[in-house]
């Protein structure tokens, strides 16, 4: 039996990665009007994914006292394969734009992670969907991403 590494740092490199992975995303958005009060669709996820960033170094500093290996649980495929999903969300959002990558991806992930049936899973996510259109895009009036095929088609 030998000890476990600190988990600590293999944890705050995840997040140090979807950080700047968010933090870089935000370079490809349209700009926003002038005028408009408070944090625009730049400031916003790049202020979350500061203190993020922020978070993930005061882990990655804290020491902890290691588990055995046999007291450390495994982390499943599923849960390393919706990792993979959150991260493979941006791409997604590059190809179809975010408001059809939101309903997609929330069917996606909630089939994965079980326990809802999947009829609930799609009026859920389309609603979702629905909701971030009539709040950024109506009442903000902000433009979010298009993505590459939805521009291709015209909508």
């Amino acid at each position: 039996m030998r000890p476990a590494r600190n988990p600590n740092h293999a944890i705050a490199a995840s997040i140090t990665a979807v950080a700047l992975a968010a933090i870089a995303a935000t370079f490809t958005f349209d700009p926003v009007p002038p005028g408009l009060p408070g944090l625009g669709a730049v400031e916003f996820p790049r202020l979350v994914s500061a203190i993020l960033l922020l978070l993930a170094l005061i882990l990655g500093l804290t020491a902890t006292s290691p588990a055995s290996e046999e007291e450390a649980p495994r982390v499943s495929s599923r849960a390393w394969l919706i990792f993979a999903l959150c991260l493979g969300f941006l791409p997604l959002v590059e190809v179809i734009g975010m408001i059809p990558a939101i309903p997609v991806f929330l069917i996606v992930v909630g089939l994965l992670w079980g326990g809802t049936a999947w009829p609930m899973l799609v009026l859920s996510a389309l609603g979702m969907g629905i909701a971030i259109w009539l709040i950024f895009v109506k009442v903000f009036r902000l433009t979010l991403p298009k993505g590459w095929l939805v521009t291709m088609l015209g909508f």
